[in-house]
């Protein structure tokens, strides 16, 4: 035990309890903390800075910022093309749309505003995603929720349900899991369908124990009508067109995002087709940035954790704790799920990433079942964290303090992590 504990063990443990501390206390932004804990874990580890211990081998210069800063290029190129499309999406007014003839098609009657506007929402985030979008998704469907009477906290946790459910189905997405952890594309496709399915089921539990059955006290007056652009039926479809051609026809993420850039241009307004495409193209990459600017340090803190001198201090205790059964596996990541929140060591874009190469190098689990184990738990942290972005936006616009949607949602979305686990446990552990 003691070798497995050494002084450098140690000493990584407690560099990234630090960086956690830092990141909740939001002393140093994500951004920032996850290049710096990648090169301070390789040189803890040993990893030299320039001069290679023997010929050919890592340094920190090379691998850990060189390649790793490039590692999850895929990933950044898919996230661009996610932008530019959710950028057509939101300039030919397709999202607001959805929205707008979802609660036409609700009427006044609660559980129909609450089940519509919640596949409305994961409808408009399987295209689109970012902090412009849940604005406007929460100063349309909040008001609307409320003005049904239902409660405050309670139409806050639906947005995130929507936008956390919608964003299984995002295929930008998909390449980030292909890049950081090695996992399949069949098998991430796979489970998206079934975390998509539990997390109706999830939904339509929150909807039936939180809405009441009769409109109740009016929060919010419904808002005003607005001028939209008349979208056809068509152009209401773009949001499915990437998740088909992914699913279906099994094109990549950067190509089936492409297309729908055209198809979604063409069936609004191709005689703009260049301007509109270079337009948001530009847009969307701005939109991104940020993104894009955290992908380069987490690939950074992937080099740094995945180094050869890190992965032979890490692997003995990493191998010691992780589960070698599949019922133990569910168990040990349902119980420990909400280490995902406040940016902790269980949230894939974070320390979670690094995390994950360290499990894969202890060689007792498969790149599924410890890419699947993230996902899973990623569920709780796109709901129910306090620390998210998006979180704060809903808050914000229902007025409910953040953590009283971590409270309302908790449960709910441990149920979704636990159903995920268990199908992987069955079919890939």
């Amino acid at each position: 035990m003691g070798e497995i504990l050494s002084i450098r063990v140690i000493l990584i443990l407690v560099a990234f309890a630090v960086f956690v501390g830092l990141m909740v206390a939001k002393k140093l932004p994500t951004i920032l903390a996850l290049p710096l804990l990648g090169v301070l874990t390789a040189v803890i580890a040993g990893v030299p800075f320039m001069t290679p211990a023997e010929e050919g081998g890592q340094t920190i210069m090379s691998y850990v910022i060189g390649s790793g800063a490039s590692r999850l290029a895929g990933t950044i190129i898919a996230t661009i093309f996610g932008g530019m499309f959710a950028k057509v999406i939101q300039k030919q007014g397709i999202s607001d749309a959805i929205i707008r003839k979802a609660a036409e098609l609700a009427g006044d009657k609660p559980y129909a505003i609450a089940f519509v506007l919640t596949a409305a929402t994961a409808l408009i985030f399987s295209a689109i995603g970012g902090a412009g979008p849940v604005i406007m998704v929460s100063t349309i469907v909040i008001p609307l929720m409320l003005s049904a009477g239902i409660q405050p906290v309670v139409a806050a946790g639906l947005v995130l349900f929507g936008i956390s459910t919608g964003g299984l189905f995002n295929v930008a997405n998909y390449q980030f899991y292909v890049d950081t952890i090695g996992m399949d594309m069949d098998m991430i496709k796979s489970a998206s369908i079934v975390m998509g399915i539990a997390s109706v089921v999830a939904i339509v539990a929150y909807v039936l124990l939180n809405v009441k059955r009769t409109g109740g006290k009016s929060y919010w007056a419904k808002p005003a009508a607005e001028e939209t652009k008349e979208v056809n039926v068509f152009a209401l479809l773009a949001p499915l067109v990437p998740i088909l051609l992914v699913f279906v026809f099994q094109f990549t993420a950067e190509l089936s995002l492409i297309i729908a850039v055209i198809y979604t241009i063409l069936v609004t307004n191709p005689r703009q087709i260049i301007q509109v495409a270079s337009s948001s193209l530009v847009e969307g990459i701005q939109d991104v940035a940020g993104v894009t600017a955290l992908m380069i340090g987490i690939g950074i803190l992937l080099n740094g954790v995945s180094a050869e001198a890190t992965v032979a201090l890490m692997q003995p205790l990493i191998g010691a704790i992780m589960p070698r059964s599949a019922v133990v596996y569910v168990i040990a990541f349902t119980i420990l799920s909400p280490l995902a929140l406040y940016r902790g060591p269980l949230n894939s874009y974070g320390l979670g990433s690094g995390l994950a190469n360290i499990m894969l190098a202890a060689g007792t689990m498969s790149p599924a079942a410890v890419g699947n184990a993230l996902r899973a738990t990623g569920v709780v942290q796109g709901v129910s964290d306090p620390t998210n972005t998006q979180n704060v936006i809903v808050a914000d616009y229902a007025k409910v303090d953040v953590n009283a949607i971590l409270k309302s949602t908790l449960p709910y979305t441990i149920f979704v992590t636990f159903v995920a686990l268990v199908y992987t446990a069955v079919f890939y552990f």
